[in-house]
């Protein structure tokens, strides 16, 4: 009899653990997700031109401003996701975007711009507005062009960082004149 209820028991033990395993947590059914889980829901929209400062056109060593929008479209929240907007390099242009100021705290300001959003709640939009000085370099007729794109950040092998770039790029683009 004592076997019968060990083995009852036993049973009922492994029944319990495979429940628990094959259930839904509904903790985590509701907790953050990473940017790569989440990649068709996140959204990012930039300016088509940048806005001369100053003035009304774009000139060589001109400031100027554009902005962009970080939106979560999902229905969980999300973790480990950046944004980067940089110069696409051609002829005189040079490798630099030359940055003055980035409105969110979340934003880092070197040769381009990258913005590390922790968490991005449900339906959460973030929007960027940047400033920046252009070559003294250019020409008229050159191109300026910005691309902002969401990549997804996460611990990788032996302390390194994963960085995996999520859909397309969004450009800015504007002439010199």
């Amino acid at each position: 009899m004592r076997r019968a209820v060990g083995a009852a028991i036993a049973g009922l033990a492994v029944a319990g653990a495979a429940a628990l395993v094959t259930a839904p947590w509904r903790k985590h059914e509701s907790g953050p997700v990473d940017a790569a889980q989440a990649a068709s829901h996140l959204k990012v929209s930039a300016d088509p031109a940048v806005r001369p400062v100053g003035g009304d056109r774009l000139v060589p060593g001109g400031r100027f401003s554009y902005g962009f929008t970080v939106t979560n479209a999902g229905k969980r929240p999300v973790r480990g996701l950046v944004a980067r907007s940089e110069k696409v390099v051609g002829g005189r242009a040079g490798t630099g975007l030359s940055v003055e100021s980035v409105s969110d705290p979340s934003c880092a300001r070197t040769d381009r711009v990258i913005c590390s959003f922790p968490a991005l709640a449900t339906g959460e939009r973030r929007s960027v507005k940047v400033v920046g000085v252009a070559s003294a370099e250019r020409h008229r007729g050159d191109l300026l062009q910005i691309n902002t794109y969401l990549a997804a950040v996460s611990p990788g092998v032996n302390g390194q960082l994963s960085f995996e770039v999520l859909g397309r790029a969004v450009p800015t683009v504007t002439a010199f004149s």
